[in-house]
């Protein structure tokens, strides 16, 4: 059956990805022989991302800065992917944001400022990815990241909580809707991981430990492994799943 893990030849892109959990799914996606487009929103973090990558992959790391809430910006994606590797398989919806704080303190902007990256960010990469696929008469997959947030209720979360709860059914939507077209659609969970999102407090190291029962944070890595399976040949028969990536949290 050869390496049922094996990227090689394949091409992702990876949204949210100059840093932290997104750079760990960019570098296990490379580090399995994909050549991958990654993308921020700041455009010199991203050139710097890129960079690196290439130092360390070369000719197989591409690069856009932009808001993926923006269509022309998700287009722009799976343009940049296809001139530079000619093609597009696989596309990862991890870009987030979050702002932790008590329900009745958020204002109006910071709702949907967090909802229009995290789950309209999501969905219009997704779309033109299909819309290529389609096309094409070509298969592909996405990737999208939920979280623990999406599937229990975690105080001072709320607006992070309803995207997340948005990815889910949009996956589960989506992976229904386009299985005929032969694209997958799966989301990933993660718990409490040890990378912290810009402007985001630490939440109560004691509670995490006491409601995860593996007892501790996640690495980077340990969340960007099962983004490189949903990609790979290991996974053809998987759709419309969130696979949980949190330390058992969701089991108890």
């Amino acid at each position: 059956m050869g390496n049922l893990f094996d990227l090689t030849g394949i091409v992702a892109v990876v949204t949210g990805s100059s840093r932290g959990i997104g750079l760990a799914i960019a570098r296990a996606l490379l580090g399995q022989g994909a050549g991958v487009v990654i993308n921020g929103y700041a455009p010199d973090e991203t050139t710097q991302t890129l960079q690196t990558l290439l130092s360390e992959y070369p000719d197989r790391v591409a690069a856009l800065a932009g808001d993926v809430s923006d269509p022309s910006v998700a287009q722009q994606l799976v343009d940049v992917a296809v001139e530079t590797f000619g093609r597009l398989d696989h596309v990862v919806c991890n870009a987030g944001i979050d702002i932790i704080k008590p329900a009745v303190d958020y204002t109006p902007d910071e709702w949907d400022r967090i909802l229009a990256v995290n789950l309209r960010g999501a969905f219009l990469p997704a779309q033109a990815a299909a819309r290529h696929w389609i096309a094409l008469g070509q298969a592909g997959s996405v990737t999208m990241t939920s979280s623990i947030a999406g599937q229990v209720g975690i105080p001072t979360l709320a607006p992070y909580a309803a995207s997340k709860g948005g990815i889910n059914q949009l996956v589960r939507t989506l992976a229904a809707e386009w299985a005929t077209h032969g694209i997958r659609v799966n989301a990933v969970a993660p718990g409490y991981v040890a990378n912290i999102m810009d402007n985001v407090a630490l939440h109560d190291e004691q509670r995490i430990n006491t409601f995860t029962p593996l007892g501790r944070r996640a690495t980077v890595d340990e969340i960007a492994a099962p983004y490189a399976f949903l990609a790979s040949p290991a996974a053809t028969y998987i759709t419309g799943a969130i696979l949980p990536a949190d330390g058992g949290y969701t089991a108890t």
